[in-house]
């Protein structure tokens, strides 16, 4: 939490110090003004520490929100730059796994063949983090034409490669349309 939400942390931690700094002054109590100053140093540690180091949950958000902007967007090649090269996709347009990146981009070009993406909207995104890779379980919102409005939940493991870049490796379709996969 520290790492993740920086502002939080170090805006209570501050006010503790603050709060001790004004008593130490009012009361004539160094020690307490030392203790305040103190945390007013830890409490800016705490923010520089957690905007500039990004768990894996911060990758792992930034890669889903950027690969469904590129979907939405229609741009295959930008959601293509997501995918690690041998992307498993545990569902396909025809029945046949179609793995990798060059499956990726032959069923998003399915897709856009047979619909055009109008809106999606991320209902709810929960991000577990694992020993070697973060799991995004997303409940989605999208309308497509031809078809209308269709809920949907995905499963997305992410990893973080060799060459310290985070990329998805696994996308798997829960349920689409209250039509279950699994």
């Amino acid at each position: 939490m520290i790492l993740e939400h920086p502002w939080l942390t170090s805006i209570s931690v501050s006010s503790i110090g603050f709060a001790l700094v004004w008593i130490g002054l009012r009361d004539e109590l160094m020690n307490r003004v030392k203790i305040g100053a103190a945390l007013f140093v830890v409490a800016i540690i705490l923010f520089l520490t957690g905007t500039f180091i990004q768990t894996p949950t911060e990758h792992a958000k930034r890669i889903v929100y950027g690969f469904l902007d590129s979907v939405e967007e229609s741009d295959i090649d930008g959601a293509v730059t997501y995918l690690h090269e041998d992307v498993i996709l545990k569902d396909s347009w025809n029945g046949k796994a179609q793995n990798g990146r060059k499956g990726a981009r032959l069923s998003l070009e399915e897709l856009y063949r047979r619909h055009i993406l109008q809106y999606n909207t991320i209902l709810k995104m929960h991000i577990i983090e694992k020993a070697t890779e973060v799991q995004v379980e997303l409940y989605l919102f999208t309308r497509i034409s031809g078809i209308g409005s269709v809920p949907s939940q995905w499963r997305l493991l992410l990893h973080e490669s060799q060459n310290g870049d985070w990329e998805i490796f696994s996308i798997d379709a829960i349920e689409i349309s209250f039509r279950s996969f699994r």
